[in-house]
């Protein structure tokens, strides 16, 4: 008798049945998510305040151990120090940053400060100096000039390096409100031309002592031990006129002596103009 095998894929599919199968369960809604993330967010907001209140509650407690300056080359860093006052076993939270940093600047040999309190009880300074680039000589006497024109006082404390070139003639702009004294202009263009000319020299820069700034294409210098005016103008090429001011030197005022001329004019391309002394 013939055997029949029921194949139940091919069942009749009733009328409360999903013909594609069983159906999956509904995920979670977006806004449901959404309320998780925001729950956590939550927390770590919480866990924060938390933490800056106990930390604004032990800073509270801490005291200044020690007053630390940095960045200092020029300046004597004992003196710098005491620009701070008496800071030691105070609050640390007493510190006035800003009127500290003001106190700084005030100093003339400093162009900048930043103040910051440490929670190890350190009021950390860190200055940034002007530094010197030549010396200004006028009827007021002698001062200093940094590398951005600002009028500074020779201090025998200031550790200046190297030697620095003299310079006369060039106009001061007075000091006013918040605002340092300062020379500018083309003078002082022409006076850092020239001497960045003598840097890119092998002899001239160990030589010259001094530079006259004249308007009217009459600037010039003078070397150690000699009066000699050495006339390179205002009008640029400040190299080559160097080079031809070693040759000369080498050449005839070793052989002649220091001050054998009055003058030497640099000024002419491809020759040199020499007044002898009377």
């Amino acid at each position: 008798m013939p055997r029949f095998v029921l194949d139940d894929t091919s069942r009749p599919v009733g009328p409360d049945e999903d013909p594609a199968g069983p159906v999956p369960e509904p995920r979670a809604p977006f806004m449901q998510r959404w309320g998780v993330v925001l729950a956590v967010l939550a927390l770590l907001g919480a866990l924060l305040a938390g933490l800056g209140w106990y930390a604004s509650i032990w800073k509270q407690q801490v005291w200044v151990r020690e007053v630390v300056v940095s960045g200092v080359s020029l300046l004597d860093a004992g003196e710098l120090k005491a620009y701070a006052g008496d800071l030691a076993d105070r609050p640390l939270q007493d510190v006035d940053t800003e009127e500290l940093r003001r106190r700084y600047v005030s100093h003339p040999y400093i162009r900048s400060a930043s103040v910051t309190r440490e929670l190890n009880g350190i009021v950390r300074v860190h200055v940034e100096e002007r530094q010197p680039l030549c010396r200004l000589v006028t009827d007021g006497g002698v001062r200093m000039i940094d590398t951005e024109g600002v009028v500074l006082p020779v201090r025998r404390e200031v550790a200046v390096p190297g030697r620095l070139i003299e310079v006369t003639g060039l106009p001061v702009k007075p000091a006013g409100i918040g605002r340092p004294a300062t020379v500018s202009g083309e003078l002082f263009e022409v006076f850092n031309d020239v001497l960045d000319a003598l840097r890119q020299t092998a002899y001239a820069g160990l030589l010259v002592r001094r530079i006259t700034l004249i308007d009217g294409n009459k600037t010039y210098f003078t070397v150690a031990g000699s009066q000699t005016r050495f006339v390179v103008g205002n009008d640029g090429n400040y190299k080559e006129k160097l080079k031809k001011f070693e040759i000369f030197w080498q050449k005839v005022v070793s052989r002649k002596g220091f001050d054998s001329y009055s003058s030497v004019d640099l000024r002419f391309h491809d020759r040199v103009f020499a007044r002898e002394n009377e």
